[in-house]
């Protein structure tokens, strides 16, 4: 039993693949801001015109800037190309001056004897007269330009080092898998990534299919935020996907433990919809599927009083009751007209929408999340540009898991009530520690106890 808990765990962590880079960044958070109704289309439109009217007034900067601008001193250089920069262009200064070196106290000036020992002229063939100064001397000579140059490009490499601290404090730290260019850094994201929750039962896999699919430009990307059913406040999961996507490829990709209750008890509903704005969207796919929405928009037309008084009770507020009393008598409804979508056939460019914005997911019969559409941008060069790995998953809550109460290795798959063996009231088993304590050899049990199957979430 206890070689097929760690075949089982090891499996899970083989399924986990490596992770696709995204561009990180983002508008800062505010709680509570809320945007204007807007759609992916206008947002799109308005963004290439803002950008074409940046290109027109900044133009072409011609061969004008050529003297005044230096690629070089934007680039970042390492210790190597720095030293190597040095020597090459002490070399070069040294040639290019050609003036002789003036002979100084530390030089070994050595004069050129045209007589020769038996006092006739010798001259040898290939030699040119003039001075000749000691090689040690010219090495020192020209070291101290190579050092000059070195502090100089030291320097440059300092100052290039500052303007990267501070271009990093307005970067995003998010769990970002974008390559990074110093190795350092590389090691840090191959930490990160083997102390990840590999074996986590809720994370997909980051590479969802060796297809490539290009990305067809321009193209809008969306961050879509899922929060936990019993904690509305607390982010389950963060996607970014993309204006050409279908709601239903978002829903396929969210998480929830109910779906997993409902397998295993053999009671999936398959049906589901996105409340936006005044939307229902509904996923018909499946043949079993049921159209959540139609008792909701039935009491609306059939209870339209109740459902106005309920409506008013629920938006009511201070000013809403003053506007109430002066508009007395006046026959004004303020309930929106509820409509309904088909969610396989909508797309998220079709949606009218306000960025911060609470919507909400129900599923499973009455299991309901708050979703938030967070942030809308064109899509960046870092980016993957492969159509097929989005919906991208960018944020999953971790959650703590039941271990075993025996063990403490295994994770739970039991939990037993009223155990008068068990150390706690309710207490959770591994499968080995289970039928090892409550199961004779023979499998015949023990004692009599409750037990229930333990679902981690």
């Amino acid at each position: 039993m206890a070689a097929a808990g760690e075949e089982a765990e090891s499996s899970a962590v083989a399924r986990e693949g490596p992770r696709v880079p995204f561009a990180r960044g983002g508008p800062v958070f505010v709680p509570f801001m809320v945007g204007p109704i807007s759609t992916v289309p206008e947002f799109m439109s308005s963004t290439l015109r803002e950008v074409q009217s940046l290109r027109d007034e900044l133009g072409d900067p011609g061969d004008e800037f050529e003297d005044e601008l230096c690629v070089d001193v934007l680039k970042v250089l390492s210790e190597e190309e720095l030293v190597e920069r040095a020597l090459q262009e002490a070399m070069e200064e040294d040639w290019d001056t050609g003036a002789p070196v003036s002979p100084t106290e530390d030089m070994a000036v050595v004069p050129h004897d045209t007589e020769g020992l038996d006092g006739q002229t010798k001259r040898r063939k290939g030699k040119k007269r003039g001075r000749h100064f000691d090689r040690e001397v010219r090495a020192h000579i020209f070291q101290g330009r190579y050092l000059t140059k070195a502090e100089k490009m030291a320097e440059v490499k300092i100052k290039q080092e500052e303007d990267k601290r501070e271009a990093m404090l307005h970067s995003f730290s998010g769990d970002s898998a974008m390559s990074r260019s110093s190795k350092a850094s590389a090691e840090k994201t191959d930490v990160a990534k083997s102390l990840s929750y590999n074996s986590a039962p809720w994370k997909h896999k980051a590479s969802k299919s060796e297809e490539h699919i290009p990305i067809v430009y321009p193209e809008v990307i969306l961050c879509v935020e899922i929060y936990d059913q019993r904690q509305s406040s607390v982010k389950s999961q963060e996607f970014l996907v993309l204006g050409s996507q279908l709601l239903t490829d978002l829903k396929d990709n969210i998480y929830c433990s109910t779906n997993k209750l409902m397998e295993v008890n053999n009671q999936r509903d398959h049906s589901g919809y996105f409340l936006i704005e005044d939307t229902f969207y509904n996923d018909m796919r499946h043949y079993s599927a049921v159209d959540y929405s139609k008792p909701i928009l039935d009491w609306l037309n059939e209870s339209s009083d109740e459902a106005a008084e309920k409506w008013d009770a629920i938006s009511s507020g201070a000013l809403k009751k003053r506007q109430k009393d002066l508009l007395r008598g006046l026959n004004i409804s303020n309930v929106p007209e509820f409509k309904s979508a088909k969610m396989q056939s909508t797309y998220f460019s079709d949606l009218h929408f306000r960025l911060g914005a609470g919507y909400l997911y129900c599923h499973q019969g009455n299991c309901k999340h708050t979703f938030v559409i967070r942030d809308m941008r064109l899509i960046h060069p870092e980016d993957t540009q492969n159509q097929a790995e989005y919906p991208l998953m960018t944020f999953q809550m971790q959650k703590r898991f039941q271990k075993c109460s025996v063990c403490q290795i295994y994770l739970a798959t039991k939990m037993t009530v009223d155990d008068k063996w068990a150390p706690n009231n309710p207490c959770y088993f591994c499968k080995q520690c289970y039928y090892l304590l409550h199961y004779r050899e023979d499998d015949s049990l023990l004692y009599h106890h409750t037990v229930h199957d333990y679902l981690q979430e």
